[in-house]
């Protein structure tokens, strides 16, 4: 519940900074990811450790971290694929045309560079590598701050 309320938080926060003309570009936001998911996975696990502290195992802990920063990361692949769909379209193509000009002036033929770029460059790339990177992140998140809660905030509890 947590993870979709934080993610729900996010899609605002991007929109919010959509409609007021300043949009992050490509990685920029990242950060703000990152804290999510780190905020998620402490409180799912603190929340396993409150309700059910003897059989809170760090296994246990870190499936529930896990479990919270995945629900997270699908959030944020289905907003991310509809934001660069219906939001702002014009992104990719913008990005690309850079690129491919930037090529160009390397000395590189515009028919070889353009199918790769525009191949690689579009939502559902971009939408996938950020699921990927969340879930990364997601997993060292549930490893780091339940070894923390399991030899820690466990023994401050009793």
């Amino acid at each position: 519940m947590l993870a979709a309320l934080t993610a729900l938080a996010v899609i605002a926060l991007r929109l919010i900074l959509h409609a007021t003309g300043a949009a992050p570009e490509g990685t920029d936001f990242m950060l703000v990811h990152f804290l999510a998911i780190a905020t998620t996975v402490f409180f799912a696990q603190l929340s396993l450790l409150r309700k059910d502290h003897a059989a809170a195992g760090f296994p246990r802990l870190v499936r529930d971290g896990f479990k919270s920063a995945s629900l997270y990361a699908l959030m944020m692949l289905l907003f991310l694929w509809w934001y660069y769909h219906a939001i702002e379209p014009e992104f990719f193509v913008r990005k690309v045309e850079a690129l491919i000009f930037s090529a160009v002036e390397d000395g590189q033929d515009e028919a070889v560079v353009r199918p790769r770029i525009t191949q690689f460059f579009t939502p559902f790339n971009y939408a996938s590598m950020s699921f990927f990177a969340l879930l990364a992140a997601g997993v060292a998140n549930s490893l780091i701050i339940g070894a923390i809660h399991h030899k820690l905030l466990r023994r401050a509890m009793r």
